[in-house]
C-alpha cells in the first residue's frame, strides 16, 4: 500500500515561517537584508504561511494474519515494512515569487521524526478451557466453578525499529545562522548501539570522527534524520474472571501495562563537539521512550457489570 501526496503541508503542518533568512550572502549581508520581505516591507518577524504547496510519500508492505475466534481463543498478528518522506517546513520554498530560487527544499526532504520501519504487533484472546461448559471441569458444581471457571487471558505486544533523529554540531552558528545545522559525513557513523554510546559521536577533528565540518556558508551533506535511536518492544496482559449474577456478567479485570517491565530508551544526544568545545554527553541516551513518559509496569484492578 503507498500513497503520493502533493499540494499538502510541509512537515506535520499547517504552517511555515516564509519570512525565514536565506543562506544567500551570509555572513557579508546582514540576516535581517536576507529575509524575503525584508527589502520590500521592512519585515524582520517571521510570518506564518499556511501553504499546501509541499509534497510527501508513503510506500509499505502490510501483512495481517488471523485466527477468527473458536475453540477459546482468538489471535492476529500485523506486519508493516514502510519507507515514508516528507518536506520539513523548514528553509523550505514555496509558491510565492519571493521564494523563487532562494531555498533548497530538498535539503529536508527525507523520514519524519515519527517514522519507524519496522513494526509489528500481536494480539491473543484465549478462555482458559476450565469450569462449566468447557473442555475441563464441565461438571464442576456453581460453587467450584466460581472459583476455577470464567477465567479469560489477553496480551498485546508491540515491537518496532527505533525512531530517526539529526546529528548537529556545537558552535555551528559560526558557519551558518539560519536552516539545518548538520554535519558533512566523512566517515561510518554506526556505533556500539548501546545506553552509553549509540552512535559513532567522536568529535569532528578527532581521527576516528564520522562528521567534518562544512565549510562556512554552506550546509552539511548529511541528510535529513539520517540515524536510528533504538527500538521499541512493550508486552501488555490482562486476567479476566467473569461471574454470572442473575441474567447478568460481572467481571473482575486484573491488567498489566508493560508487564515485563521492558525499558525503552529514548534516542541519543546527537550534538557532536568540535575541536576546543567537545560534548562529553554526545552518543548518550539519558532519557526512556516518549520523553520519559513511556509507563514502566503498572498494575490496576477494575470492576465491570454487563447486564
Amino acid at each position: 500500500m503507498g500513497n503520493h501526496g502533493t499540494h499538502v503541508f510541509a512537515g506535520d503542518g499547517p504552517a511555515l515561517d516564509i519570512n525565514q533568512a536565506t543562506l544567500k550572502g551570509y555572513p557579508n549581508v546582514p540576516r535581517d537584508q536576507r529575509r524575503p520581505f525584508y527589502n520590500k516591507f521592512g519585515w524582520t518577524q517571521g510570518i506564518d504561511y499556511f501553504c499546501n504547496c509541499a509534497t510527501n510519500r508513503y510506500d509499505s508492505l502490510q501483512t495481517r494474519l488471523t485466527k477468527r475466534f473458536s475453540h477459546g481463543y482468538s489471535a492476529q498478528a500485523n506486519y508493516t515494512l514502510q519507507r515514508v518522506r516528507t518536506h520539513d517546513a523548514q528553509y523550505f520554498e514555496t509558491d510565492l515569487p519571493e521564494h523563487q530560487g532562494q531555498y533548497d527544499s530538498s535539503l529536508n526532504y527525507g523520514p519524519p521524526d515519527w517514522d519507524r520501519v519496522h513494526n509489528f504487533s500481536t494480539s491473543v484472546v484465549a478462555e482458559l478451557p476450565i469450569g462449566q461448559g468447557r473442555k475441563y471441569g464441565s461438571s464442576v458444581s456453581k460453587l467450584t466453578d466460581a472459583f476455577i471457571g470464567g477465567w479469560q487471558f489477553n496480551t498485546n505486544v508491540i515491537i518496532q525499529s527505533g525512531l530517526p533523529f539529526n546529528v548537529s554540531y556545537r558552535e555551528a552558528s559560526a558557519d551558518r545562522d539560519t536552516g539545518p545545522n548538520r554535519p558533512d559525513l566523512i566517515g561510518d557513523p554506526d556505533g556500539p548501539q548501546t545506553r552509553a554510546q549509540w552512535f559513532n559521536a567522536a568529535p569532528i577533528g578527532a581521527s576516528n570522527s564520522a562528521f567534518g565540518r562544512p565549510a562556512k556558508g554552506t550546509f552539511g551533506n548529511l541528510p535529513r534524520n539520517a540515524l536510528r535511536g533504538p527500538g521499541y518492544w512493550r508486552a501488555d496482559a490482562s486476567l479476566f474472571k467473569h461471574f454470572m449474577i442473575g441474567t447478568g456478567d460481572f467481571e473482575i479485570r486484573f491488567e498489566l501495562v508493560n508487564a515485563l517491565n521492558h525499558v525503552n530508551l529514548g534516542n541519543p544526544d546527537s550534538e557532536v563537539g568540535v575541536p576546543g568545545n567537545p560534548n562529553t554527553n554526545a552518543g548518550r541516551i539519558n532519557s526512556t521512550a516518549f520523553g520519559n513518559a513511556d509507563p514502566q509496569r503498572q498494575l490496576q484492578i477494575g470492576l465491570k457489570y454487563r447486564f
